[in-house]
């Protein structure tokens, strides 16, 4: 049976206005929504950027107060699209401590966390800390790892570390579309082989630059994956973020 965008949920999009470098006003964030809505998709999770000592760290109260502004616009102007709460947590230092106090949202009142690896250090840190996280027992995705430098010169190691401690990895359908360039999109394969990836996400920005993958794009999507393997990263895996398993 060939893909559809009907069960998609994205679990990965800053379509929230004015908080990062996501829509700057409510009528992209508008634009944004009726694309998804032309595509099918029905569900996104909001992802903006949650990045410490920076203009993009909004506390989870604002998020939820944007979002809520978001999902009403949206059904005034009859977007059929329903907005979850989530964050994309830059891995930061005070990372373990936030998640104690409570202070970062999960993806969908989920137990799981959105983290990003950052793109100038090494991963040392980060392996350490989600080592800490897991044995804790905190659910963690990584953030398109196949877009990090140091994770792409060591995937075949981070793979193994993630399969041992039982960290996801949410894959962005712009890497495997070849936007990234050929390291990102070879890591993502890579990852793919090792039976590694649980999601894949649009990380999509707006309705023009860094949209979700059009029609055509999804059917390229299905060529390189395969239907089950879409099905279960865009459509099952993220159904069982939103219901709590």
């Amino acid at each position: 049976m060939a893909f559809s965008c009907r069960e998609v949920i994205d679990i990965h999009a800053h379509i929230l206005p004015g908080i990062d470098d996501g829509p700057a006003a409510l009528e992209q964030s508008l634009a944004l929504g009726r694309y998804y809505a032309r595509l099918g998709i029905a569900r996104v999770i909001c992802t903006s950027h949650f990045i410490p000592g920076t203009a993009w760290a909004a506390s989870r109260e604002i998020v939820l107060e944007k979002m809520a502004a978001v999902q009403d616009c949206f059904d005034s102007n009859a977007v059929d699209v329903t907005l979850l709460p989530g964050m994309e947590i830059a891995f930061h230092r005070k990372l373990v401590e936030r998640l104690e106090h409570g202070q970062l949202l999960p993806l969908a009142g989920s137990s799981r966390f959105l983290v990003e690896p950052s793109f100038n250090d090494g991963v040392d840190e980060l392996l350490e800390t989600l080592e800490i996280l897991t044995g804790r027992g905190y659910g963690i995705i990584l953030a398109h790892p196949e877009r990090i430098p140091a994770i792409q010169e060591m995937a075949e190691a981070v793979a193994g570390f993630v399969l041992k401690h039982g960290v996801e990895i949410q894959l962005n359908a712009g890497s495997l579309l070849g936007r990234f360039g050929s390291d990102s999109r070879r890591t993502a394969l890579r990852f793919i082989d090792r039976g590694c990836v649980q999601y894949l996400g649009s990380d999509a920005h707006g309705a023009e630059a860094r949209r979700p993958p059009d029609a055509g794009e999804w059917l390229e999507l299905e060529r390189i994956a395969g239907s089950d393997r879409l099905r279960q990263w865009c459509c099952s895996n993220p159904a069982g973020l939103v219901s709590g398993e």
